[in-house]
């Protein structure tokens, strides 16, 4: 009788795994052919050969590019170099991308950045919102944007319990901030679980000095994030929402 209880439970799990693998496998079209495509107009950008994840351009047309990103379960090709954010101007003939330095006082050794946001005050002053995974844990770094010595002066790193596994950022204002959760374990097999299982676990959580909370939660990965220009609508890879307020 025990015997047969337990083949019973196998099979119902292992049934479960494959309906969790079907599943994921029509989510994420991992199987899909793709037809290879020709790219027009495009080159490499030398010194972004370590690749690049995240870019933001501001209305004159600067780029801020992260680069770097160390995360579980993804290549990286300069393992032991910190990362960097870079400056392209998209207005040259031909752009170019340079290192942007970073003063001294923060720990530019565990720099480890993700997405990526930019702010422009009254005065025109730029600030740069970075998501950083040092020692993998998640934090949002303030950078003050110097143009004449092209230099990100470190002001602020802001920390909170809910700012876990943060994939992205948009910011609305001084120190306000949208922030997308892609997934709730760090640990690369209990990520994979967490997807095979179709764990509802994600969010998106707003962030001010005075209030934190999450505004949207129920996502399998909520992965990178915008907002429209009016701030009424904020998307996400997955959804689409009404900004609360």
């Amino acid at each position: 009788m025990g015997k047969l209880v337990a083949l019973t439970l196998l099979g119902a799990g292992l049934a479960l795994i494959g309906e969790r693998l079907m599943t994921l496998r029509e989510r994420t079209n991992a199987y899909r052919e793709v037809e290879p495509v020709e790219p027009q107009n495009c080159h490499l950008i030398e010194g972004l050969e370590n690749g690049s994840e995240d870019i933001d351009i501001l209305p004159r047309g600067l780029a801020f590019i992260s680069s770097g990103l160390k995360y579980p379960g993804m290549p990286n090709f300069a393992p032991d170099e910190p990362g960097q954010i870079f400056l392209m101007d998209l207005n040259e003939q031909n752009p170019r991308v340079q290192a942007l330095n970073i003063s001294d006082g923060f720990d530019k050794a565990s720099f480890n950045p993700h997405g990526i946001s930019t702010f422009i005050d009254k005065d025109q002053i730029v600030y740069l919102y970075v998501v950083n995974h040092p020692h993998m844990e998640s934090t949002v770094e303030i950078f003050k944007f110097e143009e004449q010595q092209r230099s990100l002066v470190h002001l602020k790193t802001i920390k909170h319990e809910l700012l876990k596994s943060v994939n992205d950022i948009v910011v609305l204002g001084a120190e306000q901030f949208y922030a997308t959760r892609d997934h709730y374990f760090t640990n690369f097999f209990l990520v994979l679980l967490e997807m095979v299982m179709d764990l509802r676990w994600t969010y998106i959580l707003f962030y001010s000095p005075r209030e934190v909370k999450v505004v949207a939660k129920g996502f399998i990965s909520a992965n990178g994030i915008t907002i429209s220009p009016d701030k009424k609508y904020f998307a996400s890879r997955m959804l689409c929402l009404r900004s609360p307020g």
